[in-house]
């Protein structure tokens, strides 16, 4: 061991000491060592996390600072074990999981915020569930209860209570049965609560180390490691930034009736709305498509024709937090996505990238009595559509009548349809939205005195099979 490594090790011997002062020398040094691989730990994810970020990322640093300035590796071997499996990369400097691979993939693509924060928590969540699986959890409770008696291990349950005791829900998440958005959401309300109520002695642990890693001057702190002094400084700002998780929070919320995901699902909406026969009259990759669109890869472009369709498009979009409005962006990155409500509905999500936006339509369809409904749930509105073959196997989908609260609104001319077809391996859906008003007086006032065309803006998607 060289002159360095005899220095680290010493600094944290002189503090093993005091948090361990009855112990003997072999049981201080496992401490030290311990301590000094979570304060790597902490030095490791913050230079990862500066390179692939996300907001999810500020409470891992904030419970990676808890840990270190809490000692709690140095006092539990689990703990230490239970560290190196929440890290993001293994010994070698390579993604541990497929999981994370695709978290750091998706940062180095610039993809929306919402997209990277799914994919840590899928990656996050896949964690938990090794350490449970392992058995790491098993035996930290075991390790716990040989200590009960010793008022540090009653703190380090606390710990483990607030930050994996209240997981409850993580089986669901990965299955698909409950968004990962969710079961972060009921996670970190229960965790709030057990802070306020019965973790209080943890929090006054947290808030006196802090305070004395900042008063003290006379710390020696080993090369490329943080000083307690910057980790409570640290552990001061990323609970405060934490709160921008509530975005996430409320997002979970909302997805909670999402339903669950049925990416291997088929669904019969074209059957259902229009009968075997006719069905049999469209293509089969667009019957495919129909099926279950997210096997599909997908671009998309957006073509707004008239200063109004912009205005409103924008307006809109900031408004019910649906839409998309981008009309400068060739092939817009997209992903279709279903899931299955409680019902047997199908709930359709397209997700839009555009340049580090993300943009959403999200819709529920059913059919009733042979009819085609999308339904907007938040706004408690739907649309009748008419859906019917055409010429070379092509398909057409048509808006009908607009409902409010279940009542049908008064027609103002405006129209959306969407018509599907085949070229070669390639699905094409155009999606256009059409001044069309239905009597030659309407169609006068459209045309001649608002001066509107009949194409008031276009959206156009190519879908693709997905690669095995």
């Amino acid at each position: 061991m060289d002159e360095a490594s005899n220095k680290k090790i010493n600094i944290d011997l002189r503090e093993a000491k005091r948090y361990l002062p009855d112990a003997d020398k072999s049981a201080q040094e496992n401490f030290a060592e311990r301590q000094f691989r979570a304060r790597c730990r902490f030095a490791e994810l913050k230079a990862f996390y500066q390179q692939y970020y996300c907001r999810m990322t500020r409470l891992h640093l904030l419970a990676s600072c808890a840990v270190t300035l809490g000692r709690f590796a140095g006092f539990s071997k689990t703990f230490d074990q239970m560290g190196e499996h929440f890290m993001p990369f293994n010994g070698a400097n390579q993604p541990r999981t497929v999981e994370w691979r695709a978290f750091i993939k998706a940062c180095e693509e610039k993809l929306p915020m919402e997209v990277r924060e799914e994919l840590w928590l899928a990656a996050h969540f896949k964690d938990l569930q090794a350490v449970r699986e392992n058995g790491l959890y098993a035996r930290f409770e075991l390790e716990s209860a040989q200590n009960k008696k010793e008022p540090i291990w009653q703190l380090l349950k606390q710990h483990m209570d607030v930050s994996l005791g209240v997981r409850l829900m993580d089986n669901s998440a990965i299955s698909g049965i409950l968004p990962y958005e969710t079961a972060i959401a009921d996670s970190l309300v229960l965790t709030i609560k057990k802070l306020v109520t019965a973790a209080s002695k943890l929090v006054f642990l947290y808030t006196k180390e802090s305070a004395r890693a900042i008063l003290s001057f006379s710390e020696q702190t080993p090369k490329n490691l943080f000083s307690y002094r910057r980790t409570a400084i640290e552990m001061t700002r990323y609970f405060l930034l934490s709160l921008t998780v509530s975005k996430i929070f409320r997002q979970g919320v909302r997805n909670r009736e999402r339903g669950r995901v049925a990416a291997n699902e088929n669904w019969s909406l074209l059957e259902m709305a229009m009968g075997a026969e006719d069905v049999e009259k469209i293509n089969p990759l667009i019957r495919e498509f129909y099926a279950n669109p997210s096997r599909f890869d997908v671009t998309a472009t957006l073509k707004l024709e008239t200063l109004p369709a912009r205005f409103w498009s924008r307006f809109l979009t900031f408004l019910f937090g649906q839409g998309l409005y981008e009309t400068d962006l060739e092939e817009i990155p997209t992903r279709f996505r279903i899931f299955e409500r409680k019902d047997g509905s199908m709930h359709f999500v397209r997700e839009l990238y555009c340049n580090g936006k993300y943009r959403i339509f999200d819709s529920d369809f059913v059919v009733q009595n042979g009819k085609l409904y999308e339904v907007f749930t938040d706004m408690k509105a739907s649309v009748e559509m008419h859906v019917e073959a055409i010429e070379n196997g092509g398909l057409l989908i048509q808006s009908k009548n607009f409902l409010f609260h279940g009542r049908r609104m008064p027609s103002i001319g405006l129209n959306v349809e969407f018509k599907s077809r085949v070229e070669g391996v390639t699905l094409r859906i155009d999606g256009q939205l059409l001044m069309k008003p239905k009597t030659k007086a309407g169609r006068f006032f459209a045309r001649k005195i608002l001066r509107r065309p009949k194409n008031l803006g276009s959206i156009h998607y190519v879908a693709r099979r997905k690669s095995v």
